[in-house]
């Protein structure tokens, strides 16, 4: 059913993250799925900004899933203009058949603009699931 996952990730790795992640983890499991971790960065590079918390989450998240862990990085220029059809690119150039995207409680601002995983949900052409 899914072959390729991709994990959108703040570089703060925050709970939501590890939330999405252990449900990315079992999915792949199941069906034997790869995964690829996706940030959108202001730093130029190809791969993602390797801190200790990123590659101990890749490590882990490895492990879980019994799957090898790819990562992407993506530059944009005003990330939090671009994040939205930065990952939503990324996720038809990768060939993702499903996105596993954590998210937080709405907030008021929510009903105003589209978070992160709403705006994912509502444009991405492939399965999204979003974990709280």
């Amino acid at each position: 059913m899914f072959n390729h996952i991709m994990i959108p990730v703040d570089r703060d790795l925050p709970p939501e993250t590890h939330k999405a992640a252990e449900v990315a983890a079992a999915i792949s499991k199941w069906q034997n799925a790869k995964i690829t971790v996706v940030s959108v960065t202001g730093s130029q590079s190809s791969t993602p900004v390797h801190t200790e918390e990123l590659q101990a989450f890749l490590d882990q998240l490895s492990s879980a899933s019994g799957s090898d862990v790819a990562a992407k990085n993506i530059h944009s220029v005003d990330v939090a203009v671009e994040m939205d059809g930065d990952l939503t690119r990324a996720a038809d150039e990768i060939g993702a058949d499903l996105i596993v995207v954590g998210t937080h409680a709405p907030r008021i601002t929510d009903y105003i603009f589209s978070s992160h995983a709403g705006y994912l949900a509502k444009h991405a052409t492939m399965s999204v699931f979003v974990v709280r």
